[in-house]
């Protein structure tokens, strides 16, 4: 039995050296075939081309500026800050009356006609803005020098015309064609401030002398 044991192991050990004997020289002609055979080297890359970019630099720089400029432009006409158009009391009220004019003359209508009225007056004369009666609105213009008496006196007899004909319940009353009526006041206002401006003027230029 032990003469088999050291047999057998000496076998092995014989093995291992034949192992390494054969992985010797196998590597030993490896690298004598590597170091023998010329190295072959691939072929040079040509010179690469420019880009796209490198070859319109200069174009697409423009292109990108006009497209910032005109988006900015666009940009600028929609969000600009627009005047505001300044309308005076008597285009305001003119407009307004204008529009009464070609609708049936019913109590609505002659109460829109006397507010528009009252509202040129405010703005026009500068009178002290609230909700006032006829009588009272009538008292407050007639005692304003800027109105004057004549004129006063042809609101104040219009706007108790317009109520009477408002209150009124008989349907065959005759019209009274209150938003014509209301212009024509309009007029002589405008009239009436024209002289009170030549007459500050007037003074003006006298007290310069």
């Amino acid at each position: 039995m032990r003469n088999k044991f050291y047999f057998t192991r000496l076998v092995r050990a014989a093995s291992f050296v034949a192992a390494i004997f054969c992985g010797a020289r196998l590597l030993g002609q490896t690298n004598s075939g590597m170091t023998n055979a010329p190295l072959k080297l691939l072929p040079p890359y040509g010179e690469l081309p420019p880009t796209f970019w490198e070859q319109n630099t200069m174009a697409i720089s423009f292109v990108g500026l006009g497209v910032v400029a005109l988006a900015t432009f666009f940009l600028w006409l929609i969000f600009r800050t627009k005047a505001k158009k300044i309308i005076t009391p008597e285009v305001q009220a003119r407009e307004a009356l204008h529009k009464l004019s070609a609708q049936p003359e019913d109590g609505a209508v002659l109460s829109r006609v006397s507010q528009v009225l009252r509202n040129y007056f405010v703005a026009a004369f500068q009178l002290s803005p609230g909700e006032l009666t006829t009588t009272e609105f009538c008292r407050e213009i007639s005692r304003n020098e800027k109105v004057g008496a004549e004129l006063s006196a042809a609101t104040a007899n219009f706007l108790r015309a317009a109520d009477a004909r408002k209150f009124s319940q008989s349907a065959d009353s005759e019209k009274l064609d209150a938003a014509n009526r209301a212009l024509n006041l309009i007029e002589k206002a405008e009239h009436r401030r024209a002289q009170l401006l030549q007459l500050v003027e007037t003074l003006n230029e006298t007290s310069r002398v």
